[in-house]
């Protein structure tokens, strides 16, 4: 600013020195042609050489000559003047010369009215001592008078226009100092604010200059645990930086000096004041302070979306894994229900052929072998049925404490005499409804299980029941805990004191067919796992490599109370039925095995290949049927429709479903209308005989 001002000035002076030197042209010439008229050939040459030289100086100006040179030729030329005349003949008759320079030299000099005062004063000392001291005459003092009027008018011009660019100058300066303060206070009420605001932000922000930090926000000062940016501020930018990664900074710093960018978003490990450690995204940037480079850094606590990201991953991959048991599942459950369809005719003509040959011929043992190699299949497929969570359920209402009482024996000859086994029920333990078969293996997966884990060392298992209210957010970490409603749920759970497990193994134990053992199949837990779900339940799994394992199962209770069982007697044995069964599968392999089963009972039989081909005939034949075998799984009329469609004709003829799962029916079951009996594909004749006597005997 200053300096435009000061060009500004220069501007306006030159001006006023170059409409000087026309003038003083003017007037020279003017005077020039009068010498010459009088006589005055040397004075005349003279004012001519004067004229040339002015007009060199006008011409020089417009080339932005210097203006303190151009000023003091112009107040030369006087001088000059006077010596060419001093050594041409002297100042006799001439001394009125001085007059013509003398009021420009003074107010050039002066630039003000004094040097305009002095320029008179000393043209009316020279004037008088011409008169005085020569012989002029009066007409050459008026001649001299005259001459001085216009250039003392001229002088007085020059001397105004001086002023008043001396008090354009001082205005311009007084402008300028006040918009300089001006700016200057609102630089510094800008630079407060912003300081202000950098201090109010959340974020943590700071600044650093040659490895030291020159401002730093309290966030940031509460991010690194200083007791305010005081206690940072001119500390090592290395001093809250981890040591290993010293040369990562370093070279963040170097990519921003070479490239003048800012460096790419980084996670680093930080220090705090006390010296813990956390992780940190830094984002850098270089900046010019006060005409200086610097580097803007903002940070933030990772930590926590560390720890978001880890639970996102973590949840994410539960989801892909029950999406995969999912579909396991479906393919499991969709293999063994094929299977066991051939299994149940495999072991269904076995049967018949035992019962048809000798006991003591050679073809006995090896139709026995096939049987009990069908059991084998068949308990295989239950397991992958159970691991689908599509197993046959018969559902009744359980108490999981008499079921383990009961279970007594078998679960002390699963573990071996180096285990203590301690169990602990809750003596006010409600009911939960579940088909006890499939309670009972998944306890005996879990003793089992744990007992491996023991192996041969001394251990401790712990089996306990009871029961808690489950809220949302619990039941959402659970596996198959997010579809289950709030409530309250009977709790199983068996502790052991073994290997325990880390965390890729128990990312993949529920996986079928996935083992450490030598001999193991790999279903038992996949096993446990379906038959939660199909129980509605869920399970959870604490474990810990060195310290033991422990599994939790939750199931829904219910207020229904436990159903009293049918003991079987000698009675089944000799039984023989009565009446017509209605045989309804649409497997011809199955409908002639169970057929062949039922006559041997002295049932008379009717069969039919699927839901509507045997609605129609129980309709037509209700009123002497004794019990309706019913599958599950049929086309056109599934069995769950038939056997709706059956009871709004006669309830009272009793209705057994027979399948291999479920699936969706057999959630059904449980809120809706309920089978007299369920059988499970691969059946015998003796499971047949003793479901058809508590059908029979219980209608």
């Amino acid at each position: 600013m200053q300096s435009d001002v000061a060009v500004t000035t220069t501007g306006i002076q030159m001006q006023m020195l170059v409409r000087c030197l026309l003038v003083a042209i003017a007037f020279v010439g003017a005077f020039g042609a009068a010498n010459l008229m009088l006589g005055l050939v040397t004075l005349a040459n003279i004012e001519l050489m004067m004229i040339a030289t002015l007009a060199c100086l006008v011409l020089w100006s417009r080339f932005d000559g210097p203006l303190a040179l151009l000023k003091n030729l112009f107040i030369l030329h006087p001088v000059l003047l006077f010596s060419m005349l001093f050594f041409t003949g002297g100042i006799s008759g001439i001394g009125f010369i001085w007059s013509f320079g003398i009021p420009f030299i003074a107010c050039m000099v002066a630039g003000t009215r004094a040097g305009l005062l002095w320029s008179l004063l000393y043209a009316a000392l020279i004037a008088g001592g011409n008169l005085f001291f020569s012989d002029y005459d009066w007409l050459k003092l008026l001649y001299i008078g005259l001459a001085y009027v216009p250039f003392t008018l001229i002088a007085l011009f020059t001397a105004r226009s001086m002023e008043r660019v001396a008090l354009l100058k001082d205005g311009l300066l007084d402008d300028t100092t006040r918009q300089l303060k001006h700016e200057k206070h609102v630089l510094s009420e800008s630079r407060g604010s912003h300081r202000a605001l950098l201090d109010a932000l959340p974020h943590a922000i700071a600044v650093h200059r040659d490895g030291r930090w020159i401002y730093c926000n309290p966030a940031a000062a509460r991010l690194l645990g200083a007791e305010g940016p005081e206690a940072v501020i001119g500390t090592s930018i290395f001093d809250c930086v981890h040591r290993d990664d010293h040369k990562l900074m370093n070279e963040r710093i170097r990519h921003m000096s070479e490239t003048g960018r800012p460096a790419p978003m980084e996670d680093m490990r930080i220090l705090r004041c006390n010296g813990d450690e956390f992780a940190a995204r830094l984002q850098s940037c270089p900046i010019v302070i006060e005409g200086d480079p610097a580097f803007l850094v903002t940070a933030e606590d990772a930590s926590e979306r560390k720890q978001q990201d880890k639970a996102h991953h973590e949840l994410k991959a539960q989801l892909e894994h029950a999406q995969r048991l999912e579909s396991l599942g479906v393919l499991a459950g969709g293999i063994a229900h094929d299977f066991n369809n051939l299994l149940a005719a495999i072991m269904g003509n076995a049967e018949l052929a035992l019962d048809s040959v000798d006991g003591k011929s050679p073809v006995a043992v090896h139709i026995e072998n096939i049987v009990v190699t069908c059991d084998h299949a068949a308990e295989l497929c239950k397991q992958m049925l159970a691991y689908a969570g599509k197993g046959s359920y018969e559902l009744e209402v359980l108490d999981i404490n008499e079921m383990v009482r009961s279970m007594g024996r078998l679960i002390r000859a699963s573990v071996g005499d180096n285990i203590v086994l301690k169990i602990k029920l809750d003596p006010r333990l409600p009911g939960v409804e579940g088909d006890p078969a499939q309670i009972q293996q998944l306890i005996l997966n879990f003793i089992v299980n744990s007992a491996d884990a023991i192996g041969a060392q001394t251990g401790e298992i712990k089996l306990s029941s009871g029961t808690r209210y489950m809220q949302r957010e619990l039941l959402d970490k659970l596996y198959h805990g997010v579809e289950l409603p709030e409530g309250e749920y009977v709790v199983v759970e068996v502790r052991d004191n073994g290997c325990g497990m880390d965390h890729a193994m128990k990312a993949k134990i529920f996986d079928p067919f996935f083992t450490t053992k030598e001999t193991g199949s790999g279903l038992g837990l996949s096993a446990v796992l379906g038959i939660v779900q199909g129980h509605h339940g869920a399970i959870q799994l604490f474990s810990t490599p060195g310290k033991g394992t422990a599994f939790r199962v939750y199931l829904p209770s219910t207020d229904q109370s436990v159903k009293e069982q049918m003991v079987t007697t000698m009675e089944v044995e000799a039984w023989r039925g009565g009446g017509t069964v209605l045989l309804v599968d649409d497997d011809l392999r199955v409908r002639s095995v169970a057929a062949s089963f039922v006559k041997k009972l002295d049932f008379e039989v009717l069969t039919a290949d699927d839901g509507r081909d045997g609605v129609a005939m129980f309709k037509k034949h209700h009123d002497k049927l004794a019990v309706v075998l019913l599958d599950m799984t049929m086309p056109v009329m599934g069995g769950a429709e038939a056997m709706i469609a059956m009871r709004e004709i006669d309830r009272s003829v009793p209705i057994v479903l027979v399948s291999g799962y479920s699936e969706v029916e057999a959630g059904k079951l449980i809120t809706g209308d309920r089978p007299d009996g369920f059988l499970q594909k691969p059946f015998k004749a003796k499971a047949l005989k003793s479901l058809l006597y508590e059908v029979v005997h219980g209608a």
